[in-house]
C-alpha cells in the first residue's frame, strides 16, 4: 500500500506539471508570435496598404495552434482577417501597451500587441539630423486567436500515458511482491489451513510445509496436537459410548417399572371402579324406590361416602390418564354457573360438616373450556381449600381480567402457605403441615398436581396469592366469551327415560356391575338383555329381537373387549345401533380414536347415573339425526 500510494502520488505530480508546462509553452509561443507580428505589420498600417498586411496574416494562419489573425487600424478598423479570429471589446484594445493575452476560453486563447511608428526607424545612413524625430504614435493592433485544441488533446494523451503507464508499474510491483510474500506466506497459510481441518473434526490433518526455524516448530507442535486430539475424541467417544448404554439399559429399567406401575394402577383402578360402580347404581335405585324420610337420609349417607371414594378413585385416574396423555380437552362454550351449581352440589353438605360458609357467586358469565376438565381443576381446589381451612369461609367467584378474559378464583380463610412453599404445594404427594384431619384428613397431596397438569392442557394460566395465618386464592384464567341462549336444565333422567319399551344389550363380565346395571335401566323402564360374555348376549337378542342400543364392559372375560362384542352383535343384528363402552382401566388416547372410528364413545368406570344418561341422550340424538 506505500509503494501504491508513492507511485500515485508520482504519477499526479508529474502529470500535472507536464500538463502546466504545455499549456505554458502555447501562451509563450502565441505571445513570441504575436510579438513578431505587431513590427511586421508597421509599415503596411503606415501605408494603410491592406495588401501587404492580408499577405502577412495569411502567411502566419500556418503556424500550429493558430486559429486566425486580426490586423485593425488606429481607428479600429479591420484591414486585414486570416481564419476565424474573435474580435475583442473594444475598450481592451485601447489599453494595450505591450503583447498580452487578453481572453482565455474552453477552446482558445486570444493574444494582442499594439503597433507603434517606432518600430520602423530610420536608417542613420539616411538620417541628416535635419529634421527632428517624429513623435512615437499607435499606428493598429494585431490579434491572434490561437486554439486549444492541440493542448488538450496532448493534455489527454499525457493522462492516458500516465495512467497506463502507473497501473503498468502496479501489476508488476504487485507480481513481485507476491512471489516474494509467497515465500514467506505460504507455510503460515499451510499451517492455518492444517488447523482450520482439525477444528472441524478432521483429526487426520497433518501440516507439511518443508519450512525451517521458527515455522518447523510451530508445524511440529500441531501435529502432535492433531495426534493428542484424536485420541481425546477416541477415548470420549468410547466413555460416551458406554455411558449410552447404560443410559439405555436405565432408560429400559424405568419404562419396565413404569410399565409394571401402569399396569397395577389399572388394575387396582378396575377392581375398584366395579364395586364402586354397582354400589352407586345401586343407591340410585334404591332412592327411586324407596321414597320414605329414614331412607332417604340413611341413601344420601351411603351416597355421599360412595361419591367420596369415587372422588378417591377419580383422583388416581386422573393421574394416571395424564401420565399416559389419554386425557384430552373438548372445548366448548358454557356457562359457568352450569359448574358453580356442580360445585354447591357437591360441596355443600361437607362444609357445613365443618361449619364452614360456601359460598358461590352467582355469575352470568360464559367461557371457552372443557366443562368436565374445568369442573375438575376447581372440585380440586375447592376440596383442597376446605381441606385446609378449619374456620371461615371458602368462597368461589369469577371477575374480568381484561375484555375477552376471565378469571375465576376460589378463595379460603385457612392456614395460607408460606412464599418459599409455593411452588412445592403443586409437586405429587407434597402436603403442608398443621392440617386439620376433620372432612377427610389430609388427601394424598395429588389434587395440586392435577390441577396445574389440567391447566397446562387448556392452556389456563394459573395464579397464586397467600399470606400464612390469613388464607390463600387461586386463580385460573379462562376465554371469556358472549352468552348464548339460556338451556333448560332438567334433574330426570331423561336420556335413559327415552329407551323405555325398548330394548337394551347390556355385557359386563361382572356380576355385581352387570346387576346394578340392569336393575337402574329396570328403573327407568329399560328391557335388558344381559350377560357377562357377548356370546351369551347374541343367542337371547336371536330369539328377543334385535336391541336399540349397547353398553358393554371393555375388558371382559377370556381375553376378549367391548369393541369386538359390540362390532360382533352390530354385524348380525344392525350396523346402525347406538353403542357406549365402558372401562375402569386407564383409558389411553389411541384407544378412544379406535372407538370414535366407529362412533362409540368411552366412559370410565364407575358411571355415575347422570353421566350415563348424558351420554345416551346424545348418542340418540346423533343416531336421530342421522
Amino acid at each position: 500500500m506505500p509503494s501504491v500510494a508513492i507511485a500515485l502520488a508520482l504519477a499526479v505530480h508529474f502529470t500535472s506539471t507536464r500538463i502546466d508546462d504545455t499549456d505554458r509553452a502555447l501562451i509563450d509561443r502565441a505571445l513570441l508570435l504575436t510579438a513578431s507580428l505587431a513590427p511586421a505589420s508597421e509599415y503596411g498600417l503606415f501605408a494603410g496598404n491592406a495588401d501587404i498586411l492580408q499577405s502577412l496574416t495569411d502567411a502566419s494562419l500556418r503556424e500550429r495552434d493558430v486559429d486566425g489573425l486580426l490586423v485593425l487600424d488606429g481607428d479600429q478598423a479591420v484591414l486585414a482577417r486570416s481564419g476565424s479570429a474573435r474580435l475583442p471589446s473594444l475598450e481592451v484594445l485601447a489599453g494595450l501597451d505591450a503583447p498580452s493575452l487578453i481572453e482565455s476560453g474552453d477552446d482558445h486563447h486570444l493574444f494582442a500587441a499594439p503597433v507603434f511608428s517606432v518600430q520602423a526607424a530610420r536608417e542613420p545612413l539616411f538620417d541628416d539630423g535635419a529634421e527632428a524625430p517624429e513623435p512615437v504614435r499607435r499606428l493598429g493592433v494585431v490579434v491572434v486567436q490561437m486554439s486549444r485544441l492541440g493542448s488538450q488533446q496532448a493534455r489527454r494523451e499525457l493522462i492516458v500515458s500516465a495512467v497506463l503507464i502507473t497501473l503498468g508499474g502496479l501489476i508488476l510491483a504487485g507480481l513481485f511482491a507476491r512471489f516474494l510474500s509467497d515465500g514467506v506466506t505460504s507455510p503460515v497459510r499451510a499451517l492455518a489451513d492444517t488447523v482450520a481441518r482439525i477444528e472441524q473434526g478432521d483429526f487426520s490433518a497433518r501440516a507439511r510445509t518443508g519450512a525451517r526455524g521458527i515455522l518447523q516448530a510451530l508445524e511440529d507442535g500441531i501435529n502432535r496436537m492433531a495426534v493428542a486430539l484424536s485420541q481425546a475424541r477416541a477415548e470420549l467417544e468410547q466413555r460416551v459410548l458406554d455411558a449410552t448404554a447404560e443410559l439405555q439399559l436405565q432408560k429400559d429399567r424405568a419404562e419396565q417399572a413404569s410399565r409394571a406401575k401402569t399396569q397395577f394402577v389399572d388394575a387396582l383402578l378396575h377392581d375398584l371402579s366395579q364395586p364402586l360402580m354397582a354400589m352407586g347404581l345401586d343407591i340410585r335405585t334404591l332412592k327411586l324406590r324407596l321414597r320414605d324420610g329414614d331412607s332417604a337420609a340413611l341413601l344420601t349417607r351411603l351416597e355421599r361416602s360412595s361419591m367420596k371414594l369415587e372422588n378417591m378413585r377419580d383422583v388416581l385416574l386422573d393421574v394416571a390418564r395424564l401420565e399416559s396423555g389419554a386425557t384430552q380437552p373438548r372445548i366448548a362454550e358454557f356457562p359457568l354457573d352450569r359448574v358453580f351449581d356442580s360445585l354447591r352440589v357437591t360441596f355443600d353438605v361437607q362444609a357445613a360438616e365443618k361449619g364452614l360458609r360456601f359460598e358461590l357467586a352467582p355469575t352470568r358469565a360464559w367461557c371457552r373450556s372443557d366443562p368436565l376438565l374445568l369442573e375438575r381443576v376447581l372440585s380440586n381446589l375447592v376440596s383442597n381449600a376446605l381441606r385446609y381451612t378449619v374456620q371461615g369461609t371458602v368462597f368461589v367467584g369469577v371477575r374480568r381480567a381484561g375484555t375477552d378474559r376471565l378469571r375465576i378464583e376460589v378463595r379460603d380463610s385457612g392456614q395460607g402457605i408460606p412464599a418459599e412453599r409455593i411452588d412445592d404445594v403443586f409437586e405429587e404427594f407434597v402436603r403442608l403441615p398443621g392440617t386439620d384431619p376433620g372432612s377427610g384428613g389430609r388427601g394424598m397431596g395429588l389434587g395440586l398436581t392435577i390441577v396445574r397438569r389440567l391447566c397446562v392442557l387448556l392452556d389456563h394460566s394459573l395464579q397464586v396469592r397467600s399470606r400464612p395465618g390469613r388464607g390463600s386464592t387461586f386463580g385460573v384464567t379462562v376465554p371469556r366469551v358472549h352468552a348464548a341462549a339460556p338451556v333448560r336444565v332438567e334433574e330426570a333422567l331423561l336420556g335413559l327415560q327415552r329407551l323405555a319399551g325398548l330394548r337394551v344389550a347390556l355385557i359386563d363380565d361382572d356380576p355385581a356391575v352387570l346387576q346394578s346395571m340392569q336393575a337402574l335401566l329396570h328403573s327407568a323402564g329399560i328391557d335388558v338383555v344381559s350377560g357377562t360374555s357377548p356370546e351369551f348376549v347374541l343367542r337371547q337378542l336371536r330369539q328377543a329381537g334385535p336391541p336399540d342400543f349397547i353398553i358393554s364392559d371393555y375388558q371382559l372375560a377370556e381375553d376378549k373387549d367391548g369393541l369386538s362384542a359390540t362390532l360382533m352383535l352390530r354385524q348380525e343384528l344392525g350396523a346402525n345401533i347406538p353403542a357406549l363402552i365402558m372401562t375402569g382401566l386407564t383409558a389411553t388416547r389411541e384407544l378412544e380414536i379406535e372407538l370414535e372410528a366407529h362412533g362409540i364413545p368411552l366412559v370410565a368406570k364407575p358411571v355415575r347415573p347422570v353421566v350415563l344418561d348424558a351420554v345416551v341422550g346424545s348418542l340418540l340424538d346423533a343416531s336421530e339425526d342421522e
